[in-house]
């Protein structure tokens, strides 16, 4: 058994369960080491079934997906289960734990998922960059998250959440899906990237010409807790804590009443985010354990994905830093 395996088995003979089903694509790509089960990427729900138990794992699908899974998703060691299109799969009586249940055993990651994950987080904040530092004035908000698009999916990646806003969209909204408005002075991108289940999630802000002083102060603030938020976070802190320190740099800063206004963030890997952090949640943080912090200002935001060591997983090397986390890279 490897290490994913002896957490199962370890929670199905506290649990007294036969096995585990995996449902969910997170659940799936975590279990069979990356593997991709998607056929529509707005579904959360794969091609496939697996069900795992201690002395066995099964792939549950029909005819039409079993040979490319096969062939490219599931490594030596699974069995396989094949039915006709128009038949549903079915599965074995026994007393079965779900993807839900078992979802927190993800959260520490292992060594495989780290280096998977370093090099996602490295890629997509390259990416990043590159659209952003050759955006001009009068590119359409569609224009650049096509640009950042076209970079992810020559990598392997998909862009499992991708928002641009311009100008006044991005001080009045907090989660600008792209849409034709024209830059003018200022975009703000946002990005989950997700490659063979793993996911990664930053922000960048450009502006044209000189930053005005009132986004200075702003984005200055929104530094300032993020910073804060990545210096309190490590293991066995507790997430509702986490909320508390950047909810008082929030007042300190001059700005009490934002953290309202969005989620701050919270642990991820498989999905954007495995829980949002609120001030009455209870669990700590984990080792290895991948958060993805994003508080905002009113036309603003600081974001990027680390690990509960503090290790920044989607660095920009040549991007203006202020305070640790990334700055607004001013354009001429």
């Amino acid at each position: 058994m490897n290490e994913k395996e002896r957490r199962l088995a370890r929670f199905c003979k506290a649990g007294g369960y036969d096995g585990v089903i995996f449902r969910r694509r997170s659940g799936i790509a975590w279990i069979a080491d990356g593997a991709d089960v998607h056929v529509d990427m707005a579904n959360a729900f794969g091609v496939a079934t697996v069900l795992w138990t201690p002395a066995k794992k099964t792939v549950f699908t029909d005819a039409i997906e079993a040979a490319r899974l096969k062939d490219e998703e599931f490594r030596d060691g699974w069995s396989w289960e094949v039915v006709p299109w128009w038949e549903t799969p079915k599965l074995p009586e026994g007393r079965w734990a779900t993807d839900e249940d078992v979802a927190e055993l993800r959260f520490s990651l292992t060594r495989d998922e780290l280096k998977r994950l370093r090099l996602l987080g490295r890629e997509s904040a390259e990416a990043m960059a590159t659209v952003l530092k050759n955006t001009g004035i009068g590119w359409t908000e569609h224009e650049v998250a096509g640009a950042l698009t076209w970079r992810l999916r020559e990598r392997g990646i998909f862009p499992h959440v991708l928002m641009v806003a311009a100008d006044e969209r991005a001080d009045r909204y907090r989660h600008p899906i792209p849409t034709s408005t024209a830059i003018r002075r200022k975009a703000v991108a946002s990005l989950c990237a997700q490659r063979q289940g793993l996911i990664v999630c930053l922000t960048r802000v450009v502006h044209f010409g000189s930053v005005p002083k009132d986004l200075r102060r702003r984005h200055d603030a929104v530094c300032a807790v993020d910073a804060a938020l990545h210096a309190a976070t490590r293991p066995g802190h507790c997430w509702g804590d986490l909320l508390r320190e950047a909810i008082a740099v929030y007042r300190r800063t001059g700005f009490p009443n934002e953290w309202k206004k969005h989620h701050q963030g919270g642990p991820m890997g498989y999905e954007c985010r495995d829980f949002k952090v609120t001030l009455e949640e209870k669990r700590v943080v984990k080792e290895n354990q991948a958060v993805g912090w994003n508080p905002t200002i009113s036309g603003t935001k600081s974001e990027d994905t680390i690990l509960s060591s503090g290790e920044v997983l989607t660095p920009t090397d040549d991007w203006p830093m202020n305070g640790g986390r990334p700055d607004i890279l001013r354009r001429k």
